[in-house]
């Protein structure tokens, strides 16, 4: 058992890491895809590129989150 939870707090941390949040607001809000203008890179500075303050700043906030939750269940749950 002691093995198996870090190796589930690995696959969870991962899979949490793979989701691109500026193309899924951009999909919700039906804007274009980030990816295809400015730097390519989806984020936040893409999705503000497309005019949209305010999916920018949600896309801004989901990617913190995405950080800081993982790290505050460590500290809550962890050794």
């Amino acid at each position: 058992m002691q093995t198996v939870l870090p190796l589930l707090a690995a696959l969870c941390g991962y899979l949490i890491g793979s989701l691109s949040f500026a193309v899924i607001i951009s999909r919700v809000m039906g804007l274009s895809d980030p990816r295809s203008y400015g730097s390519g890179n989806p984020g936040a500075t893409n999705v503000l590129r497309s005019g949209n303050k305010v999916a920018a700043i949600l896309t801004l906030v989901f990617d913190a989150l995405k950080g800081y939750l993982p790290v505050l269940a460590v500290l809550i749950w962890g050794p």
